[in-house]
This record gives C-alpha cells, sequence and structure tokens, in this order.
C-alpha cells in the first residue's frame, strides 16, 4: 500500500501528530477500539469499562494473558499508565497533549495487573476518545522503555498486535510480517503475511504504481481515481463513515498569550482579525463548483466544523440558513470588503499555505482554485509551499510564519475533542479563539450532565458560526483505489485518528476474477 508521508515519519508515538500512528495500526493496540461497521466504542485490550457518577474516573478492567512482541513480557496495568504518562510528557507533539494532560497521574491507580482507574482533573464523559485510536490511545511496553529509554523505542516498534514490526526505511517504506498466533486476530488470521507501507508524495506517481502493479493499494485524487476504474479496472473503496471535514482555517486568530485577552489578538494587523474580511472569504468561495469538479460530487456540504448532524451539539439551523449566510456571492464579499476598508489600491494581502494533505488528497488542487476565487473579489492571497510537519511545528509554537489560510482536513472527533483541541487558548493548536470560545469551554469542561453539554456544545457551535470563525467547505469519506485482483475488501470507519486504520481487516481476492463487487 502507498500513500503521503506527511503525517512524519517516527517510532516515537508522541513525536507528532495522531496523524502518524498509522504507521502503528498493525502493530500496537488500544484499551478501546472503534467499531468500523457502527462507528462505536468497542472492547479491545480492556474487556470493560466504567465511568464514575462525577465523571472524573474511569475504570478498565483489562485482558489477561496478551504477549508482547520480541518475549517483552504479558501486557498489564503498568503498562497501561507508561502509556498515560508517555503522552503527557513535556516534550510530547501531540495535538491532544493538552487533554491527556487532563490525567491525574499522581492519583490514578493500579488496582492490579488487570485493572486501573484512569483519574482526571475534570470530568469528561467523553475520554474514551483520547484512549482509542481516534485520539493517540496506542498502548506501549513499560518494559522496553525501562530497559532503553527512548532509543529502544526509536529502534524497534514492540506491540500487541497482529504484526511485527519489521523494519523501516526512512523516506522509502515500513515493514511488517503476521503473526499467526496473536491473541486476537487469529481466526482467522489476517490474509497477507507481509505488509509494505511505502510513502509516495504525489498522487500521479501513487497512480502509476498502482496502474503498473508494483502497489496494490493507494489513495488518489478523484479524478485520477475514475480514470483508473473506467480505463485499467480498478475499484474504489471508502469508508464507511464521514472520515474528515474540511475548511479552510485562518490561523493566527489567537490572543497575545494563552488564557490573557489584554492583548485580544496577537497579531493587530492581520486582515483575517476583521469578521468582515472573514465573511467576505466565505462568501468568495464557490463551494458547489469545488464539490462538482474536484470531488466528483461525492461530497457534501459542512456548515460548521467540529460539528455533526448524529453527534450532540448539532444546531440543524446551521444547514437550514447557510445559503443566507455564507452561501456564494462575489458582490457582497467585495461591499464587505469596501467596508473594512479595502478596495483596489488597498487589497487584502494574505498566505495561503499549500501542502500536501493525508487523507485529502485534494488538498493542493482545492487551495489553487480557492485561491483564483478570492483573488477574483480583491483579496490576494500568495500560495507559499510547505510541508506538514514543518506548518504543524511552526502552528504549534505560533509562530508568525504559520499565519496565513490553510485547508484543514480534521478526522472525525467527538465535538468535545473538536472543541478541546482547537477553541482554547490554552490548546497549542488553536485556531480560533477569543474571550467567549474560552469562557464557554470552561463551562463545558465542567458540565457531566450529558444534556448540559448537548447545550453548551450548541452554544459553542453557534457562536463560531456567528464569527466566521472558518471557511467551512465539506464532509469526506476517505477513499482508496484498489488492484480487485489482489484485494477484495476493507471495513473501516474513518474516524481513526489518521483517518487510515483497522488494515488487518482488509482482505484478499481470492477468485478466478476480480473482485469487483
Amino acid at each position: 500500500m502507498a500513500m503521503d508521508p506527511a503525517a512524519g515519519e517516527t517510532n516515537l508515538f508522541w513525536n507528532g501528530s495522531v496523524d502518524h500512528h498509522q504507521q502503528f495500526d498493525l502493530t500496537n493496540e488500544v484499551l478501546v477500539d472503534i467499531d468500523p461497521k457502527t462507528n462505536l466504542w468497542v472492547p479491545e485490550l480492556a474487556k470493560s469499562w466504567d465511568l464514575s457518577p462525577d465523571g472524573t474516573e474511569w475504570t478498565f478492567v483489562l485482558e489477561e494473558g496478551v504477549q508482547w512482541h520480541g518475549g517483552w513480557g504479558e501486557f498489564t496495568s503498568a503498562d497501561v499508565l507508561h502509556s498515560w504518562t508517555m503522552n503527557a510528557r513535556d516534550d510530547s507533539l501531540l495535538g491532544y497533549v493538552t487533554d491527556w494532560r487532563e490525567i491525574d497521574l499522581e492519583n490514578s491507580q493500579i488496582v492490579s495487573d488487570y485493572e486501573i482507574v484512569l483519574k482526571l482533573n475534570n470530568p469528561n464523559p467523553d475520554y474514551l476518545f483520547y484512549i482509542a485510536p481516534s485520539g493517540a490511545g496506542l498502548i506501549m511496553s513499560k518494559a522496553q522503555w525501562d530497559d532503553g529509554g527512548d532509543a529502544a523505542y526509536e529502534a524497534d516498534v514492540i506491540g500487541t498486535g497482529p504484526y511485527r514490526y519489521t523494519g523501516r526505511t526512512f523516506g522509502v517504506n515500513v515493514t511488517y510480517e503476521r503473526l499467526d498466533d496473536h491473541w486476537r486476530r487469529n481466526d482467522p488470521a489476517p490474509d497477507f503475511a507481509k505488509v509494505d507501507l511505502r510513502w509516495i508524495k504525489e498522487p500521479a506517481t501513487r497512480n502509476a504504481g498502482l496502474l503498473a502493479e508494483e502497489i496494490h493499494m493507494t489513495e488518489l485524487t478523484r479524478d485520477l481515481s475514475d480514470a483508473a476504474v473506467a480505463d485499467h479496472g480498478m475499484k474504489i473503496i471508502k469508508s464507511n463513515f464521514p472520515g474528515n471535514q474540511v475548511a479552510a482555517s485562518f490561523n493566527g486568530l489567537w490572543p497575545g498569550a494563552p488564557g490573557d485577552f489584554t492583548i485580544p489578538w496577537a497579531f493587530p494587523d492581520y486582515p483575517l482579525n476583521d469578521i468582515k474580511v472573514r465573511e467576505a472569504v466565505n462568501r468568495a468561495i464557490d463551494r458547489q463548483t469545488l464539490i462538482d469538479t474536484l470531488y466528483a460530487g461525492r461530497v457534501t456540504l459542512s456548515p460548521q466544523v467540529g460539528f455533526y448532524d448524529n453527534l450532540p451539539g448539532w444546531n440543524p439551523e446551521w444547514m437550514q440558513n447557510y445559503e443566507r449566510d455564507y452561501g456564494f456571492d462575489p458582490d457582497k464579499a467585495r461591499t464587505l470588503l469596501a467596508e473594512a476598508g479595502y478596495g483596489p489600491d488597498n487589497p487584502v494581502e494574505i498566505k495561503g499555505i499549500l501542502m500536501n494533505m493525508f487523507g485529502f488528497p485534494e488538498s493542493v488542487d482545492t487551495m489553487q482554485a480557492v485561491e483564483v476565487m478570492l483573488r477574483d473579489v480583491g483579496i490576494d492571497m500568495t500560495l507559499e509551499e510547505w510541508e506538514w510537519s514543518n506548518f504543524f511545528a511552526a502552528w504549534r509554537d505560533h509562530d508568525p510564519e504559520s499565519l496565513g489560510m490553510w485547508l484543514i482536513p480534521p478526522s472525525f472527533k467527538t465535538v468535545f475533542a473538536q472543541l478541546s483541541l482547537f477553541y482554547r487558548s490554552t490548546n497549542p493548536l488553536a485556531m480560533y479563539n477569543d474571550e467567549t470560545t474560552d469562557e464557554i469551554f470552561s463551562r463545558l469542561q465542567q458540565a457531566v450532565d450529558l444534556d448540559e453539554r448537548d447545550s453548551i456544545q450548541r452554544e459553542m457551535g453557534d457562536y463560531l458560526y456567528a464569527q466566521y470563525s472558518q471557511a467551512p467547505l465539506v464532509y469526506l469519506f476517505i477513499e482508496w483505489t484498489v488492484n480487485p485482483n489482489i484485494i477484495d475488501q476493507w471495513p473501516f470507519p474513518g474516524s481513526d485518528g489518521a483517518n487510515y486504520g483497522h488494515f488487518d481487516l482488509i482482505t484478499a481476492c481470492t477468485t478466478p476474477d476480480p473482485c469487483l463487487n
């Protein structure tokens, strides 16, 4: 299989955004997994779990007799507490590090080898999101780390999953071999004895490898994928649920210091501080043209980033009023810019961050199309090429070089996880933060009652909608193009933290004819 290397290459689980965990899907397991057919939490290394009435203590009962690869002993509660500690390290680069630091490690308790209590500083009925692969909940071997520290982790990936890590060539690939006596995936075992995950940046190059049968499955832009199906007999497998929401994010809308709104905007001369400019950007984008052309109609309109119509906090009025409030209207965009003090002799000038994004192969094409649309109404967006890992570091550090508009494709998350990650000023990956978002999130963080949390999350959504905090675009399913002579099925939810996951469920085509169903 081949995919974009943008998420980064490292064997240290906490040394990047959760997106790079796709490399460990086959080797490492979680306490709580995501069912690919229902998108609900299901047991994996934890047999069961329970939440205390005050929402601050999660008790997990663990599987017994699970062995670590390479003779590193049995998986126990000590490994769980160790993994939580690693994710919350001072040098952790995880996007969710603020949420991992919500764990009170000193008062979390190992009850026995097979039972552990996670103690939170604040109530959170949604915390399973982080325990699952969606939130970087991969479990690491304490014995391996005790023996060699970070260097041991960098040298070898030790897990409890159905495949054993066999090596990495940086910039080229990662390889794995199946374990036929795995504790969970043994009846039947996964179909493929070996897996070669190759890093190939350009969709056109991945397409050429697929057509030459050098690779068997990959992610392509929809136009390349459709041509591969129509002209070369390939087939498309898509996620069972929406995998991403795509939006144009206005990077740099945060206060001078986290939680301190004495300086409300860290960059006072930044044009996107002005709500009229943000609305103008939204009015300039012809979303329907993007949907019909770049996405071949296989996406749906997204009215609000971080919210879904089947999750708490949803407000149906966002979709009902979307055309009125966000609809394509270049004349209105020009009027708004004039009201904000801009015109032909004084255009809005912003940077556009151009980069390949995992799970979103149309990212570059979409950004280039949006640049043309903005230019038409008088917004000069200069496109600047970045690598994701470099941009992620600049964004996390609030480096002025990260200011500008970029296309963010956040994976499916609980609403709390979205708000915690992007809309509170104490999280380094802030997107839009002001005194109101911090106050609303503070109330959400203390709420235990599910109806109250639903109401507070809707309040946050209404506020972000009214502020034009981003330019929401579409919901999209993850699509992979596969060789049907080799690949039969792959049931995956699309909501793993790295978008891709459940690779062990890929099944082989074993019939004389291609498996085109």
